[in-house]
């Protein structure tokens, strides 16, 4: 018999361990999906790159005592068109402000950016 899990974490390292599968999401959105070793490794999408830059090391010495709120700016982020992550990426294609992308497929998974789309400069179909 074969199970699944959906495991939901912002914690990768464990997600690495027990995942044969990763979906990346930012916003509320599929950023990129597949194996979690290639996409952990070499990620395609620009948020995943970003995300697997920002682990940081344990300090058990720094505490966290700020309060978090959902500002104006965030709440602003989350009615955005185009790529939710457009102004935050160095990577950016003018489509990126005014179209999401659709996942594209990939190396064996799917990532949702325009590098990787019809119109990207890694586009994989032929």
């Amino acid at each position: 018999m074969f199970k699944s899990i959906i495991y939901i974490t912002h914690d990768l390292a464990t997600a690495y361990y027990i995942s044969d599968r990763i979906a990346i999401m930012q916003r509320g959105h599929i950023v990129e999906i597949g194996p979690v070793k290639k996409v952990l490794a070499e990620p395609f999408h620009p948020y995943t790159r970003l995300l697997r830059e920002s682990i940081l090391e344990p300090n058990s010495e720094t505490a966290w005592d700020e309060e978090i709120t959902l500002s104006t700016i965030e709440t602003k982020e989350f009615a955005r068109q185009g790529c939710k992550f457009a102004n935050r990426c160095d990577s950016r294609l003018p489509i990126c402000e005014e179209t999401e992308p659709p996942l594209s497929f990939v190396d064996g998974r799917e990532v949702k950016c325009w590098l990787y789309g019809v119109q990207g400069k890694h586009d994989t179909a032929s």
